[in-house]
Order: structure tokens, then sequence, then C-alpha cells
């Protein structure tokens, strides 16, 4: 299986998007299907820089915690970042039928996060619904860098190079089973 343009990354920052702290609890709870309208599709989750056995709230809790590590004059702009993957209906039909473990394969993405970013990520796959035609992968990631204090910064060339590598991340997940 080839890399698909279709496998794409979405990145829903934006401008005046999550800039309160509540936001880190409602993008956290819509992810893990742990909010007031909670869907049926949640396949698998879990957490890179946070502790995931004291459940959902203490990792909210946890990513709260690093945010008041950034010092800041004046607006603190955003807490969280929600970005999605999605994969190709191709990619989804052959994840579903050779048995993929998707949350091994999301926890590597969200590694990817962390590791260039030293950001705490938490993922959720969800499976195709009304809403969406394919299975997707949504990863919470704190803006604020444990290490440093330092928000998190990217631009839409680091955002592409990222998705490259999830693409390649998902392509060498199919080629180790083929």
């Amino acid at each position: 299986m080839e890399t698909s343009p279709e496998r794409i990354l979405i990145n829903k920052a934006g401008r005046n998007r999550y800039n309160k702290p509540a936001d880190i609890n409602r993008v956290i709870k819509y992810e893990l299907r742990k909010n007031k309208n909670p869907k049926k599709d949640l396949i698998a989750y879990g957490g890179v820089g946070v502790m995931e056995c004291f459940g959902i709230n203490n990792m909210i809790n946890q990513f709260l915690a690093v945010c008041q590590l950034h010092t800041h004059k004046g607006n603190f702009g955003r807490y969280i970042d929600h970005e999605i993957f999605s994969l190709s209906p191709e990619a989804e039909q052959f994840v579903l039928n050779n048995k993929l473990d998707v949350d091994a394969i999301a926890r590597e993405m969200a590694y990817d996060f962390y590791e260039k970013d030293h950001c705490q990520v938490i993922y959720a796959v969800h499976y195709a619904s009304k809403e969406t035609s394919v299975m997707h992968i949504h990863f919470a990631i704190n803006t604020v860098n444990f290490v440093t204090g330092n928000k998190r910064r990217e631009n839409i060339w680091q955002t592409k190079e990222r998705e490259a590598r999830f693409n390649k991340i998902m392509t060498d997940a199919v080629n180790r089973i083929k």
C-alpha cells in the first residue's frame, strides 16, 4: 500500500481557539467520548507524557499543571492544540481486515509530538461514524513544553512534515504485516 494523499492531518487550532483553561477539559473529554453527548465510536485512547492509569480527569489536571510552568506577559494564547489524522478508505479497510493494532500506531504518532516538542499528548482512535466517513485519530497536544515552559509553535510546513511522518508510520505498520 502506497502513501495516499487521502490520509490527511487536520490542525483544528485557529485564531482565538482553545484559549481558555477549560478548553483542555472540553477537548480531551470530546476526544475520549466523556462529554455531554458521547458517541460510541471510540476504539482506543492513551497518552504520552501523562500518567494514564489514574484516569481522564487526572490526565486533564496534568495538562493544566504543565500550563502553569509557562510564565507569560499578557494573553496566554492557546492552552491546547487539537489535530486529527484521517485514514484513507483503503487504509481503514486494510487496518480492519488485518486487525492492525491502531492503538500502537496512534501511540507511535503521539510520540512524534512528544519527542519533537516535549509536549504532553492524549490520543483517541475513532471508528468511522455518521459524521465522519473514515477511521481517524484525534490528538490533544499541550501547548506548553514541559521541559522549558515555553509555548509550542508550529507553522504550516512543520505540520506538513509531521503529516509525512504520520503517513510513514502508517505505511510502515502496514508493511510489517505484509
